[in-house]
């Protein structure tokens, strides 16, 4: 299937990567959401997102065929991974991630199997994923029978995982001084947000700022630190916070938190 025309914009180009999939042998197509597709291959359902790909695409649109083909062959690589019998097999790409509860309406309505969770804090789950180089693909109840392992091991894993990608990779950005002091986590990896879990590398944080370290996860690919010692520039940032909640994709939650004795609890202001 060749293109004559460059397709304008991601929603045409999610689309034509949709219908070539779903001519694609051994694949289901089970449903699209803007550049995000659910979907089946063999017997490994995926959650696929197709940002890096448009971003291949819109650097040279003629190779529209080789992205395409890219994206095939990386789905195709997937299947067996995660049925994989032995949990031991996978156990190094484990991760958390956050997750708004209102994902477990959606996987009911999918009629999917139901993930592993558990719950946090402000209307957040705590998800377990596989990652892969160009998606994941979420834990299920069936995993952990199959794995014979608990929620509670996974979740060890899972952090003992983050953290140590977070040692490795999860640089962050800083400016300001002072009370004006941001930390920001912006590495586009999938789990910035996420980061929230990592307590060790917050208490290493919170001791650059004056006052309280307050923390904001708008989106998954978000976590910022700031100060509230100056009431003003805190209440500008929270207000960025809860507008980029509600407007940028991957959405997770307004609300603050902070660290106390080694634990995250709700940030409240006085």
């Amino acid at each position: 299937m060749a293109n004559l025309q460059p397709l304008p914009d991601p929603e045409t180009f999610a689309e034509e990567m949709e219908a070539r999939l779903r001519a694609a042998e051994g694949i289901t197509v089970h449903q699209r959401d803007g550049l995000t597709l659910r979907l089946k291959v063999g017997g490994t359902e995926l959650q696929v997102n197709l940002e890096n790909f448009f971003r291949a695409y819109s650097q040279q649109p003629a190779a529209i065929d080789l992205v395409a083909e890219t994206l095939l062959n990386s789905l195709r690589s997937y299947d067996g991974s995660r049925t994989a019998t032995s949990f031991a097999s996978l156990r190094e790409r484990v991760f958390p991630m956050l997750k708004p509860i209102a994902f477990l309406a959606s996987i009911r309505d999918r009629g999917l199997p139901m993930v592993v969770y558990r719950p946090f804090l402000a209307d957040l789950i705590i998800t377990y994923v596989i990652d892969e180089p160009t998606s994941v693909s979420y834990i299920n109840e069936d995993h952990l029978e199959r794995w014979q392992i608990s929620e509670v091991d996974l979740r060890e894993q899972a952090i003992t995982n983050l953290k140590l990608r977070t040692d490795e990779r999860g640089n962050y950005t800083v400016a300001g001084e002072g009370a004006q002091r941001l930390v920001v986590f912006n590495t586009q990896d999938g789990f910035d947000a996420t980061r929230l879990l990592v307590t060790s590398m917050l208490a290493e944080l919170q001791v650059q700022f004056p006052g309280t370290m307050v923390i904001g996860v708008p989106n998954r690919d978000f976590l910022v630190a700031f100060s509230d010692a100056d009431e003003t520039i805190a209440s500008s940032v929270a207000a960025q916070i809860q507008r980029d909640a509600a407007e940028r994709e991957h959405g997770l939650t307004d609300q603050l938190f902070q660290l106390i004795q080694g634990e995250v609890r709700l940030y409240e202001w006085e």
